[in-house]
């Protein structure tokens, strides 16, 4: 989604404490509101705004139609001879997802230096780069992938299909990378995450073309013709579709039908059983430089590595405040005040917005 001219700069320091303000008044534990609601201010905080403080909204709709509990807490379930399973308790996906991580990240390092996690029975998981650059940061190679929601989320059109059939089914890929941090790809295998969609609707934005096509199956821009029967397309075509139905049948077959959310594989590899780390370091920043170092096409500043970006925005929105469109915030307050949560500290922050730093120019 287009961040647009009518953004309202908010101090991290006014929204980080709201954030979880909001998300206990939904009825989380203080534990659980303190970890997705810093969650989403720093998928914000990264320009990675289809999964930050958008979803405050969101959140809260689906939980005033039952959708998922938010007093369910992640744990760990372990069958001797079983891989092992988080389940969700219905309740934040964020923290377990986290607790998978971190369960993964302990098999693969103490034990044979891989790893498979399945988590099932949970809600929202969040921005999935978070927790792939936390394994990176602990030298290893991680994959997240899931799926297997698509009666209820038909979401995306498969490959030559007119009717959403699929969900967005996402996946996450990081390792460590040289000297400018890990290297982390997070993606839907849709053209665009389904949060985009929700993203423009809340800001009153249009999308972006070759994102949605309508009803009908022809091309829109308009967001509202995605909630009127309308759909995603695939990413890269049948390359896209492919991928989705992998992580449907992962998602769906393999680890059983998905409920409040998706069902997710997270797989590790410690990468010190391939090559110490000092060595794999120099190794990786030699192919980054030489990517970084490919002329820029037309129209493009340069070639970026995936994972810089977002880790340069963070720095820059620490000075300036989180860009929330003025719709989207205005959404935010409608839904807080519904849930009792006073919202006198953001509203005098949106009184006051911060001045913008220049920011770079990317395509």
């Amino acid at each position: 989604m287009r961040r647009g001219g009518d953004d309202i700069l908010i101090p991290v320091a006014a929204m980080t404490p709201f954030a979880c303000r909001m998300i206990g008044a939904m009825g989380a534990p203080a534990p659980i509101a303190e970890e997705v609601g810093r969650h989403l201010v720093e998928a914000d905080l990264m320009g990675v705004y289809s999964h930050g403080c958008v979803r405050l909204a969101q959140y809260a709709d689906w939980l005033s139609q039952g959708m998922f509990d938010p007093s369910g807490s992640a744990r760990i379930l372990k069958v001797p001879g079983a891989r092992t399973i988080i389940d969700g308790g219905d309740g934040f996906g964020v923290p377990a997802m986290r607790l998978a991580v971190e369960a993964g990240l302990e098999e693969a390092i103490t034990g044979p230096g891989v790893s498979a996690i399945g988590v099932r029975n949970t809600g929202h998981t969040g921005r999935l780069g978070a927790f792939v650059e936390q394994a990176a940061e602990n030298n290893c190679f991680c994959m997240i992938f899931g799926g297997g929601t698509g009666p209820g989320w038909p979401q995306v059109v498969p490959h030559g299909g007119a009717k959403g059939r699929l969900p967005t089914n996402p996946y996450a890929i990081g390792l460590p990378g040289g000297a400018h941090g890990p290297v982390v790809l997070d993606f839907a295998t849709a053209t665009g995450s389904g949060g985009k969609v929700y993203a423009a609707q809340y800001a009153g934005h249009r999308l972006a073309p070759g994102l949605c096509v309508d009803a009908t199956g022809a091309p829109t821009t308009n967001p509202q013709d995605y909630f009127d029967g309308g759909a995603l397309l695939p990413m890269a075509g049948a390359k896209g579709y492919g991928m989705a139905l992998v992580a449907e049948l992962i998602g769906g077959a393999l680890l059983g039908e998905a409920r409040s959310g998706m069902n997710w594989i997270v797989l590790a590899v410690h990468m010190a059983g391939f090559q110490t780390p000092e060595l794999y370091r120099t190794l990786a920043e030699d192919i980054l430089a030489r990517i970084r170092d490919c002329p820029p096409a037309p129209g493009f500043d340069g070639v970026e590595i995936p994972g810089e970006r977002e880790r340069e925005t963070l720095a820059r929105h620490r000075e300036t405040g989180l860009p929330i469109p003025a719709q989207t915030l205005a959404s935010i307050r409608d839904w807080a005040e519904k849930l009792g949560v006073d919202t006198r500290e953001i509203d005098h922050a949106s009184e006051q917005p911060l001045p913008r730093a220049p920011a770079k120019h990317r395509v």
